[in-house]
């Protein structure tokens, strides 16, 4: 089964991210607040997605990202944020990012880009 690693600082959307991603049959491995517990989670449970907010407080996702590539050049890292800025998105693909779903977001959004980055041959 497929694990997910969900990152992000609002409790409202880590808790229907996890909904969407729970009934659509992925598996999570764990939720974090903030990029520094993020990158942890990530060490600890090495999962097969992360899908990672950018503005949290303490590590923000870029941060996280650089981290997180850095420790595993092949982590399948997947943006999940509302910052629709074209400067932004290019910054986090150029950083190792393998995907970005702008916030707010449908259901069959999330899971098709789910999909997408999981099937990339890295």
């Amino acid at each position: 089964m497929v694990k997910i690693l969900i990152v992000d600082d609002n409790l409202f959307m880590r808790t229907m991210i996890k909904t969407f991603v729970s009934d659509a049959g992925f598996e999570i491995s764990a939720m974090a607040v903030d990029g520094y517990q993020g990158v942890y989670e990530y060490t600890q449970n090495r999962p097969d997605i992360v899908l990672l907010d950018i503005l949290m407080p303490k590590m923000d996702g870029i941060m996280a990202l650089k981290t997180l590539i850095a420790y595993d050049p092949h982590a399948r890292i997947l943006m999940v944020s509302a910052i629709q800025s074209v400067k932004m998105i290019k910054l986090a693909i150029t950083c190792g990012a393998k995907g970005y779903v702008l916030k707010p977001f449908q259901r069959e959004q999330l899971i098709q880009e789910i999909n997408r980055v999981l099937e990339l041959n890295l």
